[in-house]
């Protein structure tokens, strides 16, 4: 356990998940993973096996090409029984469907799952993302779905913490001031798990309804995927939802 958040290490890695998620949905953000170098996509492979070992091996899933941007596709046509779906490129999926899994894959940037009453978001936020209001833009999806941004609770996953994450002052000049700190060799640390909480924030979730799991991926240890910290050899994390 780690505050509000449960963490298993089962067969297929680890799994760290909210200890109280909202009722019918399925949150869940895996540890580090490693597709066969074969495998045309490493992240249906990999949110397969995470399924999988969350017991629910046969879940339709949708994924995204991923380009470090901000926009959102909704999910309307289920993919069909054990089928992973490629929606194209974007960095946030929605959908109000069930029995249907949206996913996003992770290596050191911010993953999120928006829960809304009936329906459901996850967002990928690298800099880049955040740069661009990724997660409002996630935020906006559900509102498109009729959701209510007051009864959205939001999840953020293991990601690189402000302790490591440093930037340039290009980068962290795109951020307001209260999320970066000067290094002393004139670098900035740049706090993005805080960025994507003001944004959600901002966007209208109430922050008593947004959670983070505290861990550093690139110093908290090799169950966390880290590209800062690995590279190419980094693995891939995943983060699921779904209502049941």
């Amino acid at each position: 356990m780690s505050g509000d958040w449960v963490e298993e290490q089962k067969v297929g890695g680890w799994v760290f998940r909210p200890a109280d998620p909202p009722p019918g949905l399925l949150v869940a953000f895996s540890g580090r993973g490693e597709g066969p170098k074969d495998e045309p996509s490493p992240t249906a492979f990999l949110a397969r096996r995470f399924a999988r070992s969350l017991g629910t091996g046969e879940l339709p899933i949708v994924r995204s090409t991923q380009v470090h941007g901000s926009r959102a596709v909704i999910v309307r046509e289920p993919p069909g029984r054990g089928e992973v779906l490629d929606a194209g490129e974007c960095d946030i999926l929605a959908t109000d469907l069930s029995g249907v899994a949206v996913v996003v894959q992770t290596a050191d940037c911010v993953p999120i799952v928006l829960a809304g009453t009936r329906s459901a978001a996850v967002v990928h936020a690298g800099w880049r993302g955040s740069a661009r209001n990724a997660a409002g833009a996630g935020v906006a999806a559900l509102a498109e779905l009729g959701e209510s941004p007051f009864s959205v609770r939001a999840f953020l996953g293991p990601s690189i913490g402000a302790c490591c994450y440093e930037v340039g002052g290009e980068i962290a000049a795109q951020f307001a001031g209260e999320f970066t700190k000067r290094s002393r060799d004139g670098r900035f640390r740049l706090d993005l798990a805080a960025v994507n909480r003001a944004q959600l924030a901002a966007a209208g979730i109430p922050p008593e309804n947004i959670s983070a799991h505290p861990a550093c991926t690139k110093c908290g240890g090799a169950r966390f995927a880290s590209y800062r910290r690995d590279g190419a050899a980094a693995g891939r994390m995943i983060a699921l939802a779904a209502r049941l």
